[in-house]
C-alpha cells in the first residue's frame, strides 16, 4: 500500500534523478504524465519546485524544503510499515544501519552473519559514510541505527550502548616499542610516525595528544584511510597511533603489534550505537541492537 499521491511519488523521483527522462525510466511512467503532475502540484502550491534547465531539473529553494519533508514522510511510512509487521508477528523485516568505514571489516560482517542465522527473513542494509555525516543522515531518516566513532555531541541521540577501545602504538611485531607493556605518546618523537588525517576521527585525537603533551612527532607520512595507514606500517615506514578496534584482526593474526598508550592525556576511543530520539525503534532494530550488545560483551572480554 502506498498512501502518497502520484504528485509526491513523481516529485521524489524527479528530485532524486534531476531529470524527467530518468524519473520516467525509474517509475516506468510516461515523461509527459510526470511533467503534467509536477506542473499541477506547482500550481496548487503557487510556487515553482524545479528550475527547468537545459541540463535537467534543479530544485528551487522551496523545492529543497519540500523534498526534505517529503523524503522524511516516506521514511516514516517505511518505519510505520515495519512496526505494523512487528505487531502481526511476522518474522521478516528490513533495517538500515549507518556506519563509518572502520566497521566495515570488523563489526558489521559478524553482526550480519549472526542475525541472518537467527532471523533469515530480516534484510540488512549497510550504509557506509564518513563518521562526521552519520548524525545528520540518521536525523534525515536514512537509517534506523547508527554506529558513531568518538561522538562529541549526543544531545539529540538515544545511545543504546557504548564501547571504549584503548589507543595504542601500532607497529611491526619486532619493533623496539613492543619490548614494553605500554608506551607514552613521546614515543612518536623517537621513531618515524604515520599520522591519521581528516576525515578520520583519530586525526583530531592525534592533534589533541600532540597539543596536550607538547610532543613534536617525527612525521614521515600521513593518510586519511586506516587501511592505507596499516599498509604503510606493514611496509616498515614507521609506527602510528590507532585504536585497538582498527587492528584487532592483524594483532590476533600476529601481523602487527599493539602497545597501549599510557599517560594522563590519553583518552579512550569510544564507539556508540545510537538512534534518533524522535523515532522509536522497531522490533527488528531492537533485535539488531541486542545482537550488537552480545558482540560487544565478547569484545570486552577479549580486551580485558
Amino acid at each position: 500500500m502506498n498512501p502518497f499521491s502520484r504528485f509526491l511519488i513523481y516529485f521524489l523521483a524527479m528530485a532524486r534523478h534531476g531529470s524527467i527522462r530518468k524519473a520516467s525510466e525509474d517509475l516506468h511512467i510516461a515523461a509527459s504524465a510526470i511533467d503534467r503532475h509536477i506542473l499541477l502540484g506547482e500550481q496548487a502550491l503557487e510556487t515553482p519546485l524545479f528550475e527547468r534547465l537545459s541540463s535537467g531539473m534543479r530544485l528551487t529553494a522551496v523545492g529543497e524544503l519540500f523534498y526534505a519533508h517529503a523524503n522524511r514522510w516516506a521514511k516514516d511510512f517505511e518505519s510505520l510499515n515495519r512496526q505494523i509487521d512487528d505487531l502481526k508477528g511476522m518474522r521478516r523485516g528490513r533495517i538500515d544501519i549507518l556506519a563509518p568505514e572502520a566497521l566495515a571489516r570488523v563489526f558489521l560482517p559478524s553482526i550480519a552473519a549472526r542475525l541472518k542465522e537467527q532471523y533469515p527473513g530480516i534484510v540488512l542494509n549497510m550504509h557506509i559514510h564518513d563518521n562526521a555525516e552519520l548524525g545528520e543522515r540518521l536525523f534525515a531518516g536514512e537509517g534506523d541505527l547508527a554506529f558513531r566513532l568518538d561522538p562529541a555531541d549526543l544531545r539529540d541521540l538515544q545511545v543504546r550502548s557504548m564501547l571504549s577501545f584503548p589507543l595504542g602504538v601500532v607497529s611491526l611485531p619486532k619493533h623496539p616499542v613492543t619490548q614494553h607493556s605500554s608506551a607514552r605518546f613521546s614515543v612518536c618523537a623517537e621513531y618515524p610516525v604515520i599520522v591519521p588525517e581528516n576525515p578520520l576521527a583519530l586525526a583530531s585525537v592525534f592533534a589533541k595528544l600532540e597539543a596536550d603533551t607538547l610532543v613534536n612527532p617525527n612525521v614521515i607520512s600521513g593518510a586519511n584511510n586506516v587501511q592505507m595507514i596499516k599498509s604503510l606500517v606493514k611496509a616498515g615506514l614507521g609506527i602510528t597511533i590507532l585504536s585497538y578496534l582498527d587492528v584487532m584482526d592483524e594483532v590476533q593474526n600476529g601481523d602487527m603489534a599493539f602497545t597501549p598508550l599510557t599517560g594522563a592525556h590519553i583518552p579512550p576511543f569510544r564507539l556508540a550505537l545510537a538512534h534518533d530520539r524522535a523515532r522509536p525503534l522497531s522490533t527488528v532494530a531492537r533485535r539488531v541492537a541486542d545482537n550488537v550488545e552480545v558482540e560487544w560483551a565478547l569484545l570486552r572480554q577479549k580486551m580485558a
